[in-house]
Formats: C-alpha cells, structure tokens, sequence
C-alpha cells in the first residue's frame, strides 16, 4: 500500500533521512521509535507530501506518487495525518471539528456518533475546545482522525497528555482500526508500542537500524541487570555466547536460541551469583531503545 524508495532529505548539509526503503500494507500499525529530531517527523512530512526529499519517491498502491496534482488528490484522498492541538480551533466545539474532517474526507457525518460514544466523549463534546484539558484536546484529534476514516494515517505522538485509562482506550481503538488500514504510530510510550504495533522501526543516522516484529518467532534472551563491573568480572570469568548484549550499561542479554534445556538451566545458575532477579523473554521496544540511543538521549 504504500512504499519509500530511495528517499533521502537533508538540512543544511545534514542528513535526515538517507535511502530510506520501506514497505508497509494494509493491517499493518507500524511504530516508529527513536529521539526527537532524528528524522520520525520528517518521515511522515514526505509520506504526506508536506516536504519534497532531495531524492526518492513515496508510492502509494503501487502506482502514484507526488508527481502531479491529478495523483497528488488521489493520495490525499486516501492519507490523513494527526492534528496538532495548536491547530485547534478554540471558539468551535468538538464536534464541529471531527464533522469538519468526517466531511473532508468521506463526505457524510453519520459515523460521528459512533466514535463520540466509544471514546467517551459524550459529555463534553458539543462544549468549545477552548474549555478542553490537554486529555480532552488529544482525544479530540484521535476522534478526528476516526472521523476522517482514510485507509493511511500518520500518528506523532498520538498518546501525548493521555492518562492510562485514555491510553489504553485509544491503543484499543488502534487495533480495531487497523483491519482495513495501514497505520504509523510515533510515541514516546514505547512499552505500550509492544501491545498493539505489529512491529516497530528504529531510525537514527537517517536508516532504520533495527525492525522489531511482534510474530511470535522473536529469539529468547535471558536478562539481568548487572552493573557495568559486574560485566567485565563475567565476560572475563565465562565465554558469554555469541549475540549477547550489554545494554545501556545496565542489561547484560544472553541468548537462549539454540541451547539446550540443561545448557539455558546452567547459564541461569551461573548468573544468580550476581543477580537472583532474572526474565526470559524477547527484547521489548523500550530494551532495543535502550541499546540504539541510550548514549545519545
């Protein structure tokens, strides 16, 4: 459905983004994670066409791209990216605001009720956004992006100024969403990335350096949190297995795929003595976070 070829942007003499390649489809929700200013926001600029790269294209079905203003309708038809509180209309109501995108992008309105109800915006929803907490504002943009109801969304921080109960309500709605679109989610709530993303990309230097997939095949680590000299006492005690990982001088990874029973049983006995709290499991968005910008956050 949609596809980055070779798409390179740069800022005085600073790359952004450099040959970047993707490919995403419909039923996918893709997080995007890394600190700001690395490139996420940029990313979606050129998915949307807000900003042209220097070179490559985004393709969208296989087909169109940004090439004329014929395709250019066509691609905005199907496309939608979140609104920013600052460009809120403060003297118009909620409501007024998803009927404005309900009708920019499907031409009716008779969905608007729906989407009041499942996010619980009953109560203040007819009220002038100038009265709205920072809570009521973000659910307010999500609620516009529902209304508009356009198989592509780009999502910056779409859980931004949201308590749990809000977060989890809008990670809901995500999933249900994404049967019939592609979504791209950028959030600073990485933890919550691994309940409902399909899998996440790490972009820093320009590339996507990791892509993390949720499909159940993801290898097993063994993890401790030992300190930076408890590190260097074990690597220089044992033969630490090829793919182990010291993250963020803190989390020391050893990989279970492939050992035996009795060879993972040894590694944990060996591990007690410098700490008797351990998890086995894959790495999470917020550990591979860790490892990629831990020096640079």
């Amino acid at each position: 459905m949609l596809k980055l070829s070779n798409v390179t942007i740069a800022y005085n003499d600073k790359i952004v983004l450099d040959s970047l390649d993707l490919t995403a489809n419909k039923g996918e929700i893709i997080g995007v994670a890394a600190p700001n200013g690395t490139g996420k926001t940029t990313m979606f600029n050129v998915m949307a066409n807000f900003v042209k790269p220097d070179s490559g294209h985004v393709f969208f079905d296989g087909k169109y791209t940004y090439r004329n203003e014929k395709e250019e309708l066509h691609i905005h038809r199907m496309l939608a990216t979140f609104p920013e509180q600052k460009d809120l209309f403060e003297e118009l109501s909620g409501v007024a605001h998803m009927k404005l995108y309900a009708n920019m992008w499907k031409g009716s309105t008779k969905h608007i009720r729906p989407i009041i109800d499942r996010l619980h915006m009953g109560h203040y929803v007819k009220r002038k956004v100038r009265t709205y907490s920072l809570g009521m504002r973000q659910r307010l943009c999500f609620a516009m992006m529902m209304a508009a109801d356009t198989p592509i969304m780009l999502m910056d921080e779409v859980m931004n100024g949201l308590d749990v109960e809000n977060v989890a309500l809008i990670s809901e709605c995500l999933m249900e969403m994404k049967q019939d679109k592609l979504i791209f989610v950028a959030s600073h709530l990485l933890s919550n990335l691994d309940l409902y993303a399909d899998r996440v990309l790490f972009l820093k230097d320009g590339k996507f350096v990791h892509e993390r997939k949720f499909t159940g095949e993801n290898e097993t680590f063994l993890k401790l949190e030992v300190s930076p000299e408890q590190y260097e006492s074990i690597s220089s005690e044992l033969s630490l297995p090829d793919g182990h990982m010291f993250i963020a001088n803190y989390l020391l990874c050893i990989p279970l795929l492939g050992m035996s029973e009795s060879e993972q049983t040894k590694w944990m006995a060996q591990m007690l003595k410098y700490n008797k709290e351990m998890t086995v499991g894959p790495l999470g968005t917020v550990e591979y976070y860790e490892k990629y910008y831990a020096k640079t956050v």
